[in-house]
């Protein structure tokens, strides 16, 4: 019997196409969940969460989106701050999105089972959403067009059955479903234009003589979801009164009122832009990018997944005419070019529109931003029109070239997510290793001159706290600032700062400053001493112009060093070069120059080398400092000398006493000579 089901099973066709729609959506990114992890938004959210506990969420997103702080609290409670949870959640709904889609097709057109399957397997691995990876915030979106999807598939769903309790339940969802999504993204508010789109035509189909009876028959099937955005709008441009800037309706219509031919224009360029952007060049424009800046490794792991996806595409298409194509089948026809295209670039055009009357934008070389999934289904429908207008035989070939093309940017996408994370974790297990503590209302200030620089405060405050402070708090009791052109006058000015991050108060001293650089890709992390400020030869000029105002007595030198959770930083890294350079650090800060030399000799019994050169500066000092005189001069010789950028700014930092007290015993006379003097 097991056996009979079995073989039955692997024949029916539909659950075939979701098995292939289901191992794509699991290759293309579930393979790279292990090493991915948190990001941007996500520390904000996560700090609130630990610290003020799971209710502080709705409050958090008050100020511009409150349904989504209900949501946020419920699945903070479920998966508080476990990582592989919140991406395997965020991967659920890419699946889900994916089968609304798909549901949706087959309910439209029936008999075209070959052609919505490769279209629901492009749905899912579409480049131009490159945000999949940024699971904690981004579950949100995925979870919104989702029910969105849905929302519109039990309406259609409804049309077709004929029992009225069954009608009326798969309509009172898709009511509730329109209502959820829109209260989480207004912006996505859009979506409804696909529904009307796919309403009228499948409505049409059933061939109405006249179009006064045709158009009633949409009335009166389309007539709940009118209320619902009234309702909505009502109360999101009326009612509710946005504290943020970006999701302001006050703040829009001000602008449009200031600057109507400018913004009139803009709508009208941005709209065609966008229309391009999202129809054709998210095709092309990232996918290009991410092959031409990839590293070899993770062409060859994004080439085997995209083969192997492609393969099981084949293979699906090969045994679909063996087994199940028929004659209604047929997707080479006029009338289906033209209802993919149409409806396609309809939907399209409604998704992005409120886009671009909000002020934003679709930007395909983007992989933060999100407004790239919801016209997902019109993008499709609009590419398998322009597909099927090619002959037959090339028509396999251009839909496998595109899955492959996706299934590869997917997974270079997703391989510089795992490299951000893999900066970002190192950076906060040193910070640990160098910094037992952390004094609270330190400001502590990043800058990362690599391709993953941090772009908010909170993607500082948010890991520190966590790992310094995790005991429950109001607002994060160490500060952080990303260094900017802007920020760094505020250090030069000592300015004091108090401002909100949603409803987090955040107070910043600029004169409490304690900076912390990743000079270049091959750098540790270094802690910038104000008093003898030693810079990288990879350093930015805007490090050294504040670098003398980082007070490092603003990390407390004694104690234990916390140990991040391993929820949220895995676990600890290896003790390679950088481990004994932050403890090398840390014991030069203590004045403890046995404790240094001592570190220097296991690096040089374990052959540890060190990348970036100026990391060498505190053994060289412990060495001098411990009567290792001729050792230091060979350090020197052999590493440094002939590296005259790094000379030049060592000599620049040595080019005074840094006046350390006696008890410290630097020899400061010794150290300039070996390193300063021909």
């Amino acid at each position: 019997m097991t056996k009979q089901f079995l073989l039955k099973l692997l024949k029916n066709e539909s659950f075939i196409a979701i098995a292939l729609i289901f191992l794509t959506t699991l290759l293309t990114y579930g393979v790279h969940i292990p090493r991915l992890g948190y990001y941007y938004d996500d520390w904000y959210v996560l700090w609130s969460g630990a610290a003020r506990g799971a209710d502080s969420l709705i409050s958090l997103f008050s100020t511009d989106r409150p349904f989504m702080g209900v949501i946020y609290s419920y699945l903070y409670r479920l998966m508080g701050d476990q990582l592989v949870l919140w991406h395997l959640y965020a991967l659920l709904w890419r699946f889900v999105g994916a089968m609304a889609f798909f549901w949706i097709l087959r309910l439209v057109w029936p008999g075209q089972k070959y052609i919505t399957t490769l279209m629901a397997v492009l749905f899912v691995i579409y480049p131009g959403f490159l945000s999949q990876p940024d699971a904690l915030t981004k579950q949100n979106h995925l979870f919104g067009f989702g029910t969105a999807l849905l929302s519109i598939a039990f309406m259609l769903q409804s049309l077709k059955i004929k029992n009225r309790i069954w009608k009326i339940l798969y309509l009172l969802i898709s009511i509730i479903l329109t209502a959820n999504y829109l209260f989480i993204y207004e912006y996505m508010i859009g979506l409804e234009g696909m529904r009307l789109a796919l309403l009228a035509f499948t409505l049409f189909q059933d061939g109405f003589k006249k179009t006064r009876t045709f158009l009633t028959e949409i009335l009166k099937n389309w007539w709940p979801y009118p209320p619902i955005m009234a309702a909505f709008l009502y109360w999101r441009l009326f009612i509710f009164d946005s504290s943020r800037s970006a999701t302001n309706a006050d703040k829009l219509v001000f602008n449009y009122r200031s600057d109507l031919v400018n913004m009139s224009v803009r709508l009208i360029f941005e709209s065609i832009k966008d229309f391009l952007d999202t129809a054709f060049f998210a095709w092309f424009v990232q996918p290009f990018h991410l092959f031409a800046t990839a590293e070899y490794t993770d062409l060859v792991v994004a080439f085997l997944i995209a083969g192997i996806v492609i393969g099981l595409v084949w293979l699906y298409t090969s045994q679909f005419k063996k087994l199940w194509e028929t004659g209604s089948d047929e997707a080479n026809t006029p009338a289906l070019v033209k209802n993919f295209i149409w409806i396609g670039a309809f939907a399209i055009l409604c998704a992005t529109v409120p886009v671009i009357l909000s002020a934003r934008e679709f930007n395909p070389t983007d992989s933060y931003k999100s407004y790239g999934l919801h016209p997902i289904g019109g993008v499709i429908l609009l590419i398998a029109g322009f597909v099927l207008m090619l002959q037959p035989k090339y028509r396999k070939l251009i839909l496998l070239a595109l899955v492959g093309i996706s299934v590869a940017t997917q997974s270079l996408n997703a391989s510089n997510w795992e490299k951000y994370w893999d900066y970002q974790r190192e950076t906060w297990w040193q910070l640990t290793w160098r910094a037992p503590d952390i004094r609270n209302n330190t400001l502590l200030m990043t800058y990362f001159s690599v391709d993953f620089a941090l772009q908010q405060d909170y993607e500082t405050w948010g890991p520190v706290n966590l790992i310094y402070r995790p005991e429950p708090f109001e607002y994060p009791q160490i500060q952080a600032e990303v260094l900017n052109q802007d920020t760094a006058f505020s250090v030069l000015q000592q300015e004091v700062i108090d401002k909100y991050m949603r409803d987090a108060w955040l107070h910043r001293d600029f004169s409490k400053l304690l900076l912390i650089s990743l000079p270049s890709k091959n750098s540790c992390v270094h802690v910038i001493d104000g008093i003898l400020p030693v810079y990288s030869e990879y350093e930015s000029l805007l490090v050294e112009r504040v670098g003398g105002r980082s007070l490092i007595k603003r990390i407390t030198a004694e104690g234990e060093s916390p140990i991040p959770p391993a929820s949220i930083f895995g676990a600890e890294p290896a003790h390679e070069w950088c481990y004994y350079y932050q403890k090398g650090s840390l014991a030069r800060q203590r004045g403890d120059w046995d404790e240094v030399s001592r570190l220097y000799d296991e690096t040089v019994a374990q052959k540890l080398k060190a990348s970036d050169k100026s990391e060498l500066f505190p053994f060289i000092e412990g060495l001098v400092n411990s009567g290792r005189l001729d050792e230091a001069s060979a350090l020197f010789e052999a590493e440094i000398k002939e590296r005259d950028k790094l000379s030049y700014k060592i000599c620049e930092a040595l080019s005074r006493d840094p006046g350390y007290p006696p008890e410290f015993n630097y020899d400061y006379g010794t150290l300039h000579q070996i390193l300063c003097e021909p």
